[in-house]
């Protein structure tokens, strides 16, 4: 499951600067065509925009995985381990609580999005494919950072049976 799990997030890895290359390739190419004034990339900015909001998604899981969100590093020194255990699992239940309304909606307005039939001005992509990235990315995340609760949890639970 390790493997799945580290290879999925490779994967992830992979599209996130794949994406972030393409957006700044093609608007340092707008750029250069904007102010030499010799061509125009009309789409450019759409391009960044949604590309923008497709590394932030994508990349929400990516942290979530290394446990690089909602941690506060002064808990730990502060508090005894069975309380900083407490916490970290009362964290996860909110965080994935919080996921579970965002995906619903975000699901909701995606799928009306599609339905309709929305296209992007520029590009002419289907809004709501750009909108699903949200419940996408914030699913993702949710699964991913409960799987390093359970094993940060587990982790320490080994090191004490090892003394």
């Amino acid at each position: 499951m390790k493997r799945f799990l580290d290879g999925f997030s490779k994967l992830v890895e992979a599209v996130c600067v794949t994406i972030m290359v393409l957006m700044v390739i093609v608007v340092f190419v707008a750029t250069i065509g904007r102010y030499s004034k010799l061509y125009a990339i009309d789409w450019s900015d759409e391009f960044a925009r949604y590309s923008m909001v497709a590394i932030v998604y994508l990349g929400l899981m990516l942290a979530s995985r290394n446990g690089g969100h909602f941690v506060v590093e002064v808990v730990p020194m502060i508090f005894p381990k069975n309380v900083v255990k407490a916490i970290s699992v009362v964290v996860t239940v909110l965080v994935d609580a919080f996921a579970v309304f965002l995906v619903r909606y975000g699901w909701m307005v995606s799928s009306r999005m599609l339905r309709q039939g929305k296209l992007s001005p520029m590009m002419d992509l289907p809004l709501g494919m750009v909108y699903l990235l949200i419940p996408v990315g914030v699913g993702l995340m949710a699964v991913f950072y409960t799987i390093h609760t359970i094993e940060s949890l587990m982790a320490k639970d080994e090191k004490k049976e090892g003394i």
